[in-house]
């Protein structure tokens, strides 16, 4: 049995979650409690693995500055999660109640703002780069979470639209996590914008299998009850693709624009959306970006890290959860 995408770099992921969990110590111990329930709850760690994985493709030999740096990241992407889960009134994350749920709206907020100000704390000793890197991506996230916010419930929304969002919301923190790694282990600038180019296809890729697990994954595995974008109104690409077919993409549309969803509405579209070529048509475009992602970092001289960059795009295409 081959071994996963992630095993070269184990020892340092484990270093990551010791890192994290360090960081995450305050005096109030209510707010180290909840910061900690976020971020040890799980997730599949990979955007510290798209920073040490880079940092080691080009020849980086100081595990502890790939681990501090990815560590940063997936911090201030947990904070986003709370933030998100505010925002969508979402009650279940990774199998459990979203922090605001668990404890209280006032205080999950201040633990976000608490966590981005440790991530951000964890690259004070990098080059200002970094900084501007996940500064960049940060503002990206927003931008992504407002033009998402303008086509909840609007039919009108375009495969166009679902990239853009997707592009912000993902694949461009995806793409500052790789470009950190590549960019303190010395690499050249080449090597740098192709590892950015893989982490932001690979991004994309991703998202659209993300959002095609909410129309067909096992609740078990997803940790959250399956259609719930599509009971948030959130525009996604299969329903945007199911929307188009001749025959079922009237009632999907009339379905999607409801303003008020019923889990009545949402099993009616999910039993359409599987009548429809919708979910094929995601999983050709995601392994065409994952392709795409593959050949991009095929400059890069070969080594074991350049071979889990590729078996990690892989495993994002076949992933079930």
């Amino acid at each position: 049995m081959a071994e996963p995408w992630h095993s070269c770099i184990d020892n340092e992921l484990a270093s990551c979650e010791r890192l994290m969990e360090e960081s995450l110590s305050f005096e109030n111990a209510e707010l180290t409690e909840m910061c900690r329930y976020v971020v040890m709850s799980g997730g599949k760690r990979l955007r510290p693995s798209f920073c040490i994985l880079s940092y080691h493709a080009c020849g980086g030999k100081d595990s502890a500055v790939p681990v501090s740096i990815g560590s940063a990241f997936e911090i201030v992407h947990s904070a986003t999660l709370i933030h998100d889960d505010i925002n969508d009134q979402g009650e279940i994350r990774r199998g459990r109640k979203t922090l605001h749920k668990q404890y209280s709206l006032t205080k999950a907020i201040v633990a976000g703002d608490c966590m981005f100000t440790v991530g951000f704390r964890l690259l004070s000793g990098v080059a200002s780069q970094i900084v501007d890197y996940i500064a960049e991506a940060s503002g990206a996230m927003g931008a992504g979470e407002f033009i998402q916010k303008d086509y909840e419930h609007a039919s009108s929304v375009t495969e166009e639209d679902y990239m853009e969002i997707i592009s912000g919301k993902t694949a461009k923190l995806f793409k500052a996590c790789a470009m950190s790694g590549a960019y303190v282990a010395g690499g050249d600038e080449k090597d740098v914008s192709a590892l950015g180019q893989f982490a932001y296809e690979v991004g994309l890729a991703f998202q659209i299998v993300d959002d095609v697990l909410d129309v067909t994954g096992d609740p078990g595995n997803m940790g959250k009850a399956v259609g719930t974008d599509l009971l948030e109104g959130k525009p996604t690409l299969p329903v945007i693709y199911a929307m188009q077919d001749p025959q079922y993409g009237g009632e999907i549309r009339s379905l999607f624009e409801e303003p008020e969803v019923s889990h009545e509405h949402v099993r009616r579209a999910l039993e359409l959306i599987s009548k429809t070529d919708s979910i094929p048509r995601c999983f050709g475009k995601a392994k065409r970006l994952a392709e795409g992602a593959m050949s991009s970092i095929d400059r890069l001289e070969d080594s074991v890290y350049k071979t889990a960059l590729k078996d990690l795009a892989a495993y994002v295409v076949c992933r079930d959860r």
